[in-house]
C-alpha cells in the first residue's frame, strides 16, 4: 500500500511539473530607465497558460514568440554593424516600431539631425518590406514631400527573408546621405535641382539641416517611454562625463599571471612547486 501511495504522488507531481511547463515565457525589451539596452539579459516575464485554450493558439503563439526572437536576432545584428552616427530604439508600445536617429557625419547633410522610424510589418518576418517615415522635414530626393518615406524599392524590390535584414535597410538609409541617387526620385523637385541647379539645392540643403538641428529638442511626438529625447547641454550634469570620455583612464600595471604549475620557478624538477 505504501508503494502504491508513493507511486500515485510521484505520478501526481510529475503531472503538476507537466502543467507547470505549460506556461509560456516571453522576451520583451527592457524599459530602459539609465539601463543599456544591449548586452542586458532579456526581461523574462511568466504568461499563464489560458483555462480554455483555442485549438488554434498554439500556432498563434508560436508565431508570435517566433517573431519576437526574429526582432531580437535583427536588433543585436544592427547593433554589431555600428552604422556611423545611427541611434535606434525600438518602441516601448510595439516592437514593430523602432525610433531612428541620424547624425549625419559627411556630404551635402554634414550636421543634419534626422528622426525618422522603421515600421515593420505585423506579419513579419514572412511579410513585404518595411517602411521607413521620416519625421523631419527632409529635402531630398528619396523623401516623399508629404507623407516624409524614404523610397526603398530600387533596393528592396521585394523583401526576401532569408536574404534581407533590418540593418540593410537602416543602412542605405545613412549612405542616401552621402550618395545622392536620382533615378527613384520621389521629390522631383530636388531632383531637378540636384541636376540643374546645384547652388540652389545646396541652399535648400543647408536650410533644411538647420531646421533639423532646431528641432532635436522639440517635445516627443508620441507618448512612448523609448522615444529618443535630447536635452541641453548642462555643465553640473555632464561636464564630468565629457570628462571622462576625452581623458583616458589608467590602468595599474599588475604583474603577469603565471598558471599554476608543479615544477618551482627556476627548477626542472618535477613536483618541486609548494602548493600550501
Amino acid at each position: 500500500m505504501a508503494s502504491n501511495s508513493s507511486q500515485t504522488s510521484n505520478e501526481q507531481d510529475s503531472s503538476d511539473q507537466l502543467r507547470r511547463q505549460g506556461s509560456l515565457r516571453r522576451v520583451l525589451p527592457p524599459n530602459v530607465n539609465g539601463e543599456p539596452v544591449v548586452g542586458m539579459s532579456a526581461k523574462m516575464i511568466e504568461r499563464p497558460r489560458p483555462n480554455n485554450p483555442n485549438p488554434n493558439s498554439s500556432k498563434h503563439n508560436y508565431n508570435q514568440y517566433f517573431q519576437e526572437y526574429s526582432l531580437i536576432a535583427e536588433y543585436n545584428m544592427l547593433v554589431n554593424q555600428r552604422l556611423p552616427g545611427l541611434y535606434v530604439m525600438p518602441s516601448a508600445n510595439s516592437a514593430l516600431v523602432w525610433f531612428c536617429v541620424l547624425f549625419v557625419r559627411k556630404g551635402l547633410y554634414q550636421g543634419g539631425i534626422f528622426r525618422f522610424n522603421l515600421l515593420i510589418p505585423e506579419d513579419f518576418p514572412n511579410s513585404g518590406c518595411p517602411r521607413v517615415v521620416s519625421e523631419s522635414s527632409v529635402f531630398h530626393p528619396s523623401v516623399d514631400p508629404v507623407t516624409g518615406e524614404v523610397v526603398v524599392a530600387s533596393v528592396f524590390p521585394e523583401w526576401r527573408k532569408d536574404v534581407n535584414r533590418l540593418w540593410q535597410m537602416l543602412e542605405h538609409v545613412v549612405q542616401m546621405f552621402c550618395s545622392i541617387d536620382t533615378k527613384n526620385a520621389v521629390n522631383i523637385e530636388a531632383a531637378r535641382l540636384f541636376e540643374d541647379s546645384q547652388e540652389e539645392f545646396i541652399r535648400q540643403v543647408n536650410e533644411c539641416v538647420e531646421l533639423s538641428q532646431a528641432a532635436i529638442y522639440n517635445p516627443p511626438t508620441v507618448d512612448d517611454a523609448h522615444y529618443i529625447k535630447f536635452d541641453h547641454f548642462d555643465n553640473k550634469i555632464h561636464d564630468k562625463v565629457l570628462t571622462s570620455l576625452i581623458e583616458p583612464k589608467e590602468t595599474p600595471k599588475l604583474p603577469a599571471k603565471r598558471g599554476l604549475s608543479w615544477v618551482q620557478y627556476g627548477s626542472l624538477e618535477p613536483f618541486s612547486a609548494s602548493h600550501s
